[in-house]
């Protein structure tokens, strides 16, 4: 994207540094949750407007899994193999660019959780592939003051699940979507490399990429969907303006349901799912009857 505008300057950072901080919200780990897997954060400085920069959480897998209290059943999924090499985008967040403030956005891609089925699914036959997917919109933001801790809230829109193995039978179709319709629930991000305590907020002026190797061609290659409304010219040194940071990280990030969800809803889901082939069975017998009359 080009005319960016340059990093503040320190003196500027310092004087609105009661305003700049997004204080972290405190999220709190619950399960069900996902874990993403090999993820980069892509922050476009204005991808919505002069004011508001789009944060975006790429990731190459993902892993459902249960939760401690109901056995710690997991299911990983890839979005990379044969046929399309490149992550996914799990989730949008819209950023005042000023401050580093959660922006409520009308844009139709910000603060949005779009978790898809993996490869396994997309490519080969679902009936006989398992894949989970979540969809929500994030309500707000918060990060600490060197850029190594982001958390979120959000809420579940809809939750679909496509031949789940027996030991994670108790995800249905909308189960967790209509169970947690009254509650937010929760995102964690880390971020081993951070800002700087002098880059903040300035962080928040021009664009960067953090994860494993992101400085690397290779890397920048495989993210190219997702690079190409950042500024076109590397950053060297990083303080330098008008450009895009490819800073090299550990980049871990897991997105849980609002509360832990209680054993007898897990219960009941289960035996639905126990239930579904003889309900099917007992309506085709009935049908069968009534074709014979």
């Amino acid at each position: 994207m080009t005319g960016k505008k340059p990093l503040l300057t320190l003196t500027l950072a310092l004087a609105i540094s009661g305003n700049a901080n997004a204080t972290m919200l405190g999220v709190v780990q619950t399960y069900p949750d996902i874990t993403l897997n090999q993820n980069y954060l892509i922050y476009d400085n204005n991808a919505i407007d002069n004011t508001t920069g789009l944060l975006k959480l790429i990731s190459f897998g993902s892993t459902l899994n249960e939760g401690p209290d109901s056995g710690n059943s997991t299911l990983t999924q890839s979005y990379s193999g044969p046929g399309d090499s490149a992550p996914n985008l799990m989730f949008t967040i819209a950023i005042d660019r000023t401050n580093g403030n959660w922006v409520s956005s009308e844009n139709p891609v910000a603060n949005k959780v779009s978790i898809g089925f993996g490869n396994s699914v997309i490519l080969n036959d679902p009936s006989n592939t398992p894949g989970f997917s979540w969809q929500g919109d994030i309500n707000a933001f918060g990060w600490n003051t060197n850029g190594t801790f982001f958390d979120a809230t959000w809420t579940m829109s809809s939750d679909n699940y496509v031949d789940m193995p027996a030991s994670l039978a108790q995800f249905t179709d909308g189960v967790l979507t209509d169970a947690m319709a009254a509650y937010m629930g929760g995102i964690k991000i880390s971020n081993s490399a951070g800002f700087g305590a002098s880059d903040v907020p300035a962080a928040y002026q021009t664009d960067w990429v953090f994860g494993a190797n992101a400085n690397s061609l290779g890397i920048q290659a495989l993210l190219a969907p997702f690079l190409t409304e950042l500024s076109a010219s590397t950053c060297n040194p990083s303080t330098q303006t008008g450009c895009t940071n490819y800073i090299h990280s550990t980049v871990t990030s897991d997105l849980f349901v609002p509360v832990p969800v209680p054993a007898a809803l897990w219960l009941w889901a289960g035996a639905l799912a126990l239930v579904a082939p003889f309900v099917k069975q007992i309506k085709g017998s009935t049908l069968a009857r009534e074709n014979m009359t």
